[in-house]
């Protein structure tokens, strides 16, 4: 696992991203949100929601007085991160919280592994 997680393309063509370590390890704040997950990055850059205790909080990277919910993800441990056909992230916790990053049409929303922000475009 050189970029510290798996990708697993599943039959509904959505992707499950199996990480060798699913120990948050930090989380850190600067042009995007980036969640340490071993040597895998999740990184955010758009606006994103967050549920702890079935509570939702509607977030955004560049509004960071108001970042308090994604930071009570720490300490935690990743149950399941995948992304939908249509480019939905949602990565859940073992406790039941969950992050959900709806893909923007104009730029990357998120990105996966171990990587800069913002992502590299291809072209």
């Amino acid at each position: 696992m050189p970029d510290g997680c798996v990708i697993r393309e599943l039959p509904d063509g959505s992707r499950e991203f199996v990480l060798e370590d699913p120990v948050l390890a930090y989380i850190q704040v600067d042009a995007a949100c980036r969640l340490r997950f071993g040597l895998t990055d999740v990184a955010v850059g758009s606006q994103f929601s967050v549920e702890i205790d079935g509570i939702g909080h509607r977030l955004d990277p560049r509004r960071t007085g108001e970042l308090g919910p994604l930071l009570a993800l720490y300490p935690g441990t990743a149950r399941w991160l995948w992304a939908s056909p249509e480019g939905m992230l949602t990565l859940v916790f073992e406790n039941g919280s969950r992050l959900t990053v709806v893909p923007e049409v104009v730029a990357p929303a998120w990105s996966v592994g171990a990587m800069s922000w913002p992502p590299v475009r291809r072209t």
